[in-house]
């Protein structure tokens, strides 16, 4: 008891003393808090006056001349510099010209570099910092990019030193004194400062407080480090002091007070304790002696007077209670683990219950040898029936399928619901043999599939369900409850995938191709976000070889010289709606390589074809994408074409359709990709703005061999003449595919015969070698294809 009061005692002081620290601690915080706020104030002051004086700089145009000329600028940079410092602006001009050299210092030209300068030239645009002299000032700094004629010509700084109206404002503003210093001691000091200016003898990197105590006044000083522009680490402080002495002695006035209340109240517990226990402590050992007989099954009511029976009365009447309630919280117990293990819908195992057995099961089967089987059961098209019937009418019929399976399964078979629509079957004690045993499996899997498509009558309404249901055997080595569940999981879908109402066994072939897939799109998620996929051009030529376009195809460069085919990555594109990123990729790339040509002879006049899906020809947001790539990366619209896949046609929607307009409107040309190989009309050739038809590579490869082709290649081309469309075939191969192409009118071409897709280097270097350049089959990277 004593020493549960000395534990009590401790707390309380232990909690006073931090209390009251932490008090101390609030109060430097909030000064390193103001101070930092007020000095963040005054900065942004000095660089507002700066600002509103840039026209002085901008709109000079005596000294922007000069700038221009070789000769000396003084002349005009001096009345800038005077009207600066007059009005209280700047304290120094420095002029630097686009090359970063200085043209003018109002202090001497010192030699040093001017990073805020710097940054203006490299991007154009107002810069502002601090610029640090070491051991003589630091400044207030705002660069101001000079430009002539839409180009660079040089930069103007101007320099406030800090020292001057900064830092009184500052001392006033926090009613003390202000101080700057660096590596080589104090800079400026609006009054003598008594005490050290460094903490721990050198710069504070970051903001700091601290006390100092000196002829009986108590002063907060806070350091506030100050970063040059473009410095990596601080290399001056400006440092703050302030008089605290009556806050200080009002915050002692506040411990005492807070060391005094503790111990009262302290005092009052004991004499609190202290009567309690003399009062309480002679009827609860009676009390206690009650409940030991009644234990026992001994109950005498002579108790003395002084006792309070009414209070071992109220005992034991709460002890009876405490039985009870104890009673029927081990009912509800077993109520709550019967429900750990059981669905609460249809009272079948549930998963947890279902992993205790499969545990078991995998252990049997590697003892005994004989083999086991775990079905996945998928109901198709339940949520239909959740949706129209409602979620009362879903609940009824699981609850009615879960009596069928049961009935259908033998006595050492389990059947458990995972949830929503999913039921688990384990088959146990199959055969020996493997094979056998996926009969018996696939005996009992048709055998629940029948039990599904018996009708259920629920609220007069029949009712007829079908199922998938993925077969996994084991054993097969190191088995999981896990993975025999991932692996009927893959031949559930398997099963959904091939029709629906079907059996499919596990398949590992399957499985790693599932895998494949995932870890594909895994990577092209990062590849895209790093931009790792390019673009290669494949030249589009006349018969005589010579360029006349290049139609751009995406390919994805991996870190060991290897590339990944887009027959691969394309289809998991598509499937993921990665497919929007990859065309929005290849769009920028293409216009900025457009816009690399604008000026270069040979190049500047050739188109970049681009194919986009059909899924992402029909966003809505697809003009403000193009639009917005072309004015950013500065590409013409006229040489930029968009290829439409034949397909897209069978659901040319309203969407679609003034998509395609709106391209056209804009400048962009339209090219009719594979025509002929899916949904051909001559009805959308009319109505859609087209510019080019392409011929499919499949007629063009065998018009030497194939009659029939070869009609569908000139039937195309006259259709092209007859529209006034460009015409291209694709995949031109041999010298016999070209000429044939040529008789029927086709004067561009695309294929192997030619070149092969290129890096956009490769391309521009064919394009400078002219007709007669390597032909490029054999620069190919190995994985790539058209």
């Amino acid at each position: 008891m004593f020493a549960g009061l000395l534990v009590l005692a401790g707390t309380l002081a232990m909690g006073t003393h931090l209390a009251v620290g932490q008090a101390e601690q609030r109060l430097d915080r909030l000064g390193v808090e103001g101070q930092s706020a007020a000095w963040r104030q005054t900065l942004a002051n000095e660089w507002q006056r700066m600002r509103a004086e840039a026209t002085a700089v901008t709109r000079n145009e005596a000294l922007i001349g000069a700038m221009r000329a070789d000769a000396g600028i003084s002349t005009y940079a001096d009345p800038l510099y005077n009207r600066l410092r007059a009005g209280g602006i700047a304290d120094r001009v420095v002029v630097l010209d686009a090359q970063g050299t200085v043209r003018y210092d109002s202090d001497g030209n010192r030699g040093e570099r001017v990073p805020l300068a710097e940054a203006a030239l490299a991007d154009g645009r107002f810069h502002e910092g601090l610029h640090h002299v070491p051991g003589e000032r630091i400044y207030a700094g705002l660069a101001i990019p000079v430009y002539r004629g839409g180009n660079p010509i040089g930069s103007v700084v101007q320099l406030r030193d800090l020292s001057t109206s900064a830092l009184e404002s500052m001392a006033e503003a926090i009613g003390g004194r202000a101080a700057l210093l660096d590596g080589r001691g104090p800079l400026a000091l609006t009054a003598p400062f008594s005490m050290s200016l460094s903490l721990s003898g050198r710069l504070q990197e970051q903001a700091a407080a601290g006390r100092v105590d000196l002829d009986g006044r108590h002063s907060q000083v806070v350091y506030l480090p100050l970063t040059p522009y473009a410095a990596e680490r601080p290399t001056a402080n400006v440092v703050l002091s302030r008089d605290l002495t009556e806050s200080v002695a009002t915050q002692n006035l506040i411990n005492a007070l807070t060391y005094a209340a503790a111990f009262l109240v302290l005092v009052l517990i004991a004499g609190g304790l202290y009567l309690w226990l003399g009062r309480t402590l002679r009827p609860m050992q009676q009390a206690m002696k009650t409940l030991d007989r009644i234990g026992h099954g001994e109950f005498h009511a002579d108790l003395r007077a002084d006792s309070r029976v009414t209070e071992i009365a109220r005992l034991q009447q709460v002890t009876q209670t405490m039985a009870q309630r104890l009673g029927r919280i081990l009912e509800v117990e077993e109520e709550n683990a019967r429900l750990a293990f059981r669905d609460a819908l249809t009272d079948l195992p549930n998963r947890r219950l279902l992993l205790e057995h499969l545990e078991h099961a995998i252990h049997t089967v590697n003892r005994t040898r004989r083999h086991a089987a775990l079905l996945l059961i998928d109901l198709d098209n339940f949520k239909t029936l959740n949706d129209t019937c409602g979620h009362s009418a879903g609940d009824r019929l699981l609850q009615a399928l879960a009596q069928r399976f049961t009935a259908r399964l033998r006595d050492q078979d389990i059947v458990a619901r995972l949830g929503g629509d999913e039921f688990v079957a384990l088959l146990e004690e199959l055969s020996p043999d493997r094979s056998q045993a996926g009969v018996d499996a696939q005996r009992i899997a048709g055998e629940l599939l029948k039990a599904m498509r018996e009708p259920v009558r629920i609220d007069d309404i029949e009712h007829v369900m079908s199922g998938s249901i993925g077969i996994t055997l084991f054993p097969r080595g190191y088995d999981t409850p896990e993975e025999l569940l991932k692996q009927a999981d893959f031949a559930m879908y398997q099963a959904k995938h091939q029709g629906r109402n079907a059996v499919r066994f596990y398949d590992p072939a399957m499985q790693r191709t599932l895998l494949r897939e995932a870890e594909l799109e895994r990577k092209l998620r990062q590849a895209l976000g790093r931009e790792e996929l390019v673009i290669h051009l494949q030249p589009q030529v006349d018969p005589e070889g010579r360029i006349l376009g290049a139609e751009a195809l995406m390919r994805w460069p991996q870190p060991d010289g290897t590339w990944i085919s887009p027959g691969e990555f394309i289809p998991v594109a598509e499937h993921t709606g990665q497919i929007l990123e990859i065309g929005r990729l290849a769009l920028l790339q293409a216009c900025q390589t457009l816009r690399a040509w604008q000026g270069r002879p040979g190049l500047e006049d050739l188109p970049i074809s681009v194919n986009l899906s059909p899924h992402h020809l029909r966003q809505a947001r697809l003009m403000d994408e193009v639009t917005g790539i072309l004015e950013e990366t500065g590409a013409a619209a006229q040489r930029l074409h968009i290829e439409v896949t034949e397909s897209v046609m069978a659901d040319a929607s309203p969407q679609l359709t003034a998509n395609l307009e709106a391209l056209r409107a804009r400048g962009v040309a339209l090219a009719l990709d594979d025509f002929g190989t899916g949904y051909s009309s001559l009805g959308y050739l009319k109505r859609l703005p087209l510019d080019v038809l392409k011929i499919d590579r499949s007629f063009v490869q065998d018009i030497e061999h194939d009659a029939d082709d070869a009609n569908i290649v000139a039937t195309i081309a006259a259709i092209a003449h007859n529209m006034g469309l460009s015409l291209i075939a694709e995949g031109v191969e041999n010298e016999a595919q070209r000429d044939f192409l040529v008789r029927h009118g086709c004067q561009r071409f695309q294929g192997y015969l030619y070149h092969h897709a290129m890096p956009v280097a490769d391309f521009e270097a064919l394009v400078a070698d002219g007709p007669g350049g390597a032909n490029q089959a054999d620069r190919e990277p190995r994985g790539q294809t058209e």
